[in-house]
C-alpha cells in the first residue's frame, strides 16, 4: 500500500473514529449514525464479523473482494479512493470566488440539527444530530454549510489528521443540485487547505455520482473501498 493511500484511509479512520465509535478486538463499530463497521487498516477477516455485530451496519474495506469468500456477507457498494496532492509552495493566494460568501463555518455555540436534517437530505438517509454536534468541538473538524437565502443548500466536512485533510459529507440539497453547490464547497475546501503549510493532500471517497467533479479537479483514484452487508 503506497504512503498517498495509507494517509487517505487513516484520515478516514480518524475520522469516522471521532463518530462515537466503539472498538472491540480490533473491529471499530458505530452504534448509531455512520453505522460503519471497519478494522484500523481496512483489511477483511470474516472471523471478527458476524450477522449480529453487522446488523443495520455496513463493514467497509480497501481493494478487490472476492464474493466467492464473503461467508455470509454481500457486497452493498463501492466508492473510489481519491487523493489531490497540493503544491504549498508557490504561495498562490486565496481565490476570490464570490461563492465563498455563502459557506459559513459552524462554531461550537452553534445547533447542528439544521445542518443535519440537510446533509440527510442530500443523501437520503438520517443522520445522528448528537454526533454531528461532538464534531462541532473537535478541532480537527470543520463542518461547513453552503447558504442560499437563509437556507443550507449544501454540506461538507473538512478534517485534517497529521498532513491530509478529509473531505466528507459534502452533498447538495435536492432543491439546489445542478447549481454548483458542490464545486463552490470543494473549491473552498482545497483553496484553504492550499493556505495551510500543514496540509500536503486533499482526500476523500467518490461515489460514481461525483467521480467527473473530482477528476476535473485533479484529484487521483488510488483504490476502492467497499462496502458490505449481511446476505
Amino acid at each position: 500500500m503506497n504512503s498517498v493511500l495509507e494517509r487517505n484511509l487513516e484520515n478516514l479512520h480518524q475520522f469516522w473514529s471521532s463518530l462515537n465509535a466503539e472498538h472491540e478486538h480490533g473491529i471499530f463499530t458505530h452504534p448509531s449514525w455512520p453505522n460503519k463497521q471497519w478494522q484500523r487498516d481496512f483489511s477483511l477477516h470474516n472471523d471478527g464479523i458476524s450477522a449480529q455485530s453487522l446488523a443495520k451496519k455496513t463493514y467497509s474495506t480497501v481493494g478487490e473482494v472476492n464474493e466467492g469468500l464473503l461467508n455470509g456477507l454481500t457486497i452493498k457498494s463501492h466508492l473510489i479512493i481519491m487523493s489531490l496532492i497540493l503544491d504549498n509552495d508557490d504561495n498562490t493566494p486565496l481565490k476570490k470566488n464570490e461563492n465563498n460568501s455563502n459557506i459559513v463555518k459552524l462554531n461550537k455555540n452553534d445547533s447542528a440539527v439544521e445542518w443535519t436534517k440537510a446533509c440527510s437530505s442530500a443523501f437520503g438517509y438520517e443522520l445522528d444530530a448528537t454526533v454531528v454536534q461532538r464534531l462541532l468541538t473537535n478541532e480537527n473538524a470543520s463542518v461547513l454549510a453552503y447558504m442560499v437565502d437563509g437556507d443550507i443548500a449544501g454540506t461538507a466536512i473538512s478534517y485534517q489528521t497529521n498532513d491530509t485533510l478529509g473531505i466528507h459529507q459534502l452533498g447538495t440539497v435536492p432543491d439546489y443540485r445542478k447549481m454548483g453547490v458542490a464545486a463552490a464547497l470543494m473549491d473552498y475546501i482545497i483553496d484553504d487547505a492550499s493556505q495551510k503549510q500543514t496540509v500536503k493532500q486533499v482526500s476523500l471517497q467518490a461515489s460514481q455520482a461525483g467521480l467527473h467533479l473530482y477528476e476535473k479537479m485533479g484529484f487521483v483514484a488510488l483504490s476502492q473501498l467497499t462496502s458490505l452487508v449481511t446476505a
